[in-house]
This record gives C-alpha cells, sequence and structure tokens, in this order.
C-alpha cells in the first residue's frame, strides 16, 4: 500500500496542506481534478522527485518506480531501442537480457517495427507507446502516469486508455492515473481521489464520485450545470423567480446540484411524482458527442440532456415552449 500521511508542499505559489490518502497495492488508482489543483505535485511527490515539507510518504521505498509524463519526456539524442533500453543499461543489466527485453517490450507496445528510428519520427500516439514502453521494460512495481493521453487526438487517446487497462490486469502492478479528464478517470479508475485546490475533497468507487459529488465545487468540476445557492425554508430553495423541493428542510445558505440528464423534458405539464415540475422556453440547443444539450430558460436557465431521438420526437426547436421535470431525490444539497 501506497500511503501519504498529512502531507504538506508549497511550490512557487502553490500548496497542498495536510493531504492523507492509501492507495491498494495492485489497484488502478486515478487522482482526479482541475488544470491547477496540484496533481502532478503529488505524482512527484510519490516518485521521489520532491520531498514533501511535512508529513510521512510511506509505501514506496525499496520499489521500482515508472514515471510517464504527458509530453512523453524520450530522449531526443537516443533511438527507439536505446530510450527502452535506457532504464535497464542504468541498472546493470547483461547487454544480452537488455536486448531481448527491449524487443519483447516494443512488440507488446506494437512498435517493434520502430526500433532504429529517431523519436522525432514518430507520431504523437507512437511516442506515447515508447514512453509507456520505456517505463514497462524495467518491471515497475508501480507506474506513475501524469495526464498521459491528453496531448493525443479522440481515436489514439482511447486506444491508449484501452491499453493501459490490458497492461494493468497483465501485470497487476499498482497504477496512480493523473488525469483532469473525468470520462478517462471513469473508464480506467478502481477507485477515484478527487482533488481540488491542492485538497482531496473525495475518495471512492467511480459511480460513488460522480454520482454524489462531496461539494459544490466538485459538482462543477464533474460537469454538473445546474448549480444554484440560496436559502432553503419548509424543503424549498428560494431562487426569487421559482422554488426547488429538496429533500432538506432548511438551511441557511446551501448549493444545489442537479444532473443535465436527470431532468425529464416534456411538450406539456408531466403527471408524475416528481415534486418539481416547471414551464419554461428554449433558448439554445448544443449539440454534444453523444446526446443534444438544451438549455431553457424557467425564470433561471436550465441545463438538460437529451438523446437526438427525444430531440427528433418532440421537434424541439429554439424559442419553443417546454416543461422540465425532475425529482427531489436527484438534488444533491450542500449545506453552505
Amino acid at each position: 500500500m501506497i500511503s501519504l500521511e498529512n502531507v504538506s508542499k508549497k511550490f512557487k505559489d502553490f500548496s497542498i496542506k495536510n493531504l492523507s490518502l492509501n492507495i491498494k497495492k495492485g489497484e488502478y488508482f486515478v487522482l482526479l481534478g482541475p488544470s491547477g489543483a496540484g496533481k502532478t505535485l503529488v505524482l512527484e511527490l510519490m516518485a521521489g522527485l520532491i520531498r514533501p515539507d511535512s508529513g510521512n510518504i510511506s509505501g514506496l521505498d525499496g520499489i521500482k518506480k515508472g514515471l510517464i509524463y504527458q509530453d512523453y519526456m524520450l530522449f531526443p539524442h537516443l533511438n527507439v531501442f536505446g530510450n527502452i533500453a535506457y532504464g535497464l543499461k542504468v541498472r546493470k543489466i547483461a547487454k544480452e537480457e537488455i536486448i531481448l527485453s527491449a524487443k519483447k517490450t516494443a512488440e507488446e507496445l506494437g512498435i517493434a517495427g520502430f526500433l532504429n528510428r529517431p523519436v522525432d519520427t514518430l507520431s504523437g500516439g507512437e511516442k506515447q507507446r515508447l514512453a509507456i514502453a520505456r517505463a514497462l521494460a524495467v518491471k515497475p512495481d508501480v507506474l506513475l502516469l501524469d495526464e498521459p493521453t491528453a496531448a493525443l487526438d479522440f481515436s489514439t487517446r482511447s486506444q491508449i486508455q484501452a491499453l493501459f487497462l490490458r497492461l494493468h490486469r497483465k501485470y497487476q502492478s499498482t497504477f496512480v492515473h493523473v488525469t483532469h479528464d473525468f470520462e478517462e478517470a471513469l473508464a480506467l479508475g478502481d477507485r477515484i481521489a478527487l482533488l481540488i485546490d491542492g485538497q482531496i475533497v473525495q475518495v471512492g468507487s467511480p459511480d460513488e464520485v460522480f454520482k454524489n459529488p462531496a461539494t459544490a465545487k466538485a459538482a462543477d468540476f464533474l460537469g454538473y450545470k445546474n448549480i444554484f445557492s440560496g436559502r432553503i425554508k419548509d424543503n424549498f430553495l428560494d431562487l426569487g423567480t421559482l422554488k426547488i423541493f429538496t429533500v432538506v428542510e432548511k438551511a441557511e445558505h446551501a448549493y444545489i446540484a442537479i444532473r443535465s440528464d436527470d431532468i425529464i423534458l416534456s411538450p406539456g405539464h408531466l403527471r408524475s411524482s416528481a415534486r418539481n415540475s416547471f414551464p419554461g422556453k428554449i433558448i439554445r440547443l448544443i449539440p454534444r458527442l453523444s446526446s443534444i444539450e438544451v438549455v431553457v430558460d424557467a425564470g433561471i436557465p436550465f441545463h438538460a440532456e437529451i438523446t437526438q431521438k427525444s430531440l427528433s420526437e418532440m421537434n424541439l426547436q429554439e424559442g419553443k415552449p417546454i416543461w422540465l421535470t425532475f425529482k427531489a431525490a436527484s438534488i444533491r444539497v450542500f449545506p453552505h
């Protein structure tokens, strides 16, 4: 197990304070957070590249670690074979074993045909595969990944993500993967730690973290488009132009968050047990990769998510009246 206990580190104008985290042996652990949250700093502390100002990091002494950065950090003066073999040479492995290991790793990563090529002739995906091969060649107990797919196009990113999962299953090493992409975190992580402003705000399975964010900031980062704040009295959050029924009876000040796919759109008033139903007008339709985002003015703007089929069936257009409905149970409430 890798353990960080009350770790603090000031770096330039940024700092992490009293950060504690436990990573199980052999798990695929994702450290998720927005840019500037301190993710790379935490990873470099784990790698031993920098030392904490205070606190304790345990479980990493005497074990082999591999580190992969998003910009590959390949050696430009070495060809593909030289990059893969570098860590083995440093460890003074026998020449015959280095050749055998480098070729085997290159075959596994699909770059065996490139061993004599200069690294500047490789594509982005090939460079990333080479960076992975270099890290894996030394058979690390822990693989540390710093936004390893951020510089790749969508298709290549998906291929590399699938490759990480396959390699994790095969080697059963501990993977610690830093990313700002919550879809990547969902696809890869056994567990996720959400890091915001240098603080771990939540740790849990992908399903737990995404369905039940711990704070309003977490909900905002995780893509909750409907976040409102105000006073809750007699279960109603008063937003002036409308009141939203919540499961919380009262709070002097609270934030609420509603997932866009928890809002139901209908041409007329929907008969249901849901306590929140409001008329509005469509002010914008935004195409997404696999859905349509519908922005509705119901006194305040709401964001709903529907399928292309639903859009066609209801013949939704900007300026058209619409009703939106959502259950109180679907509202996440964060008392301030």
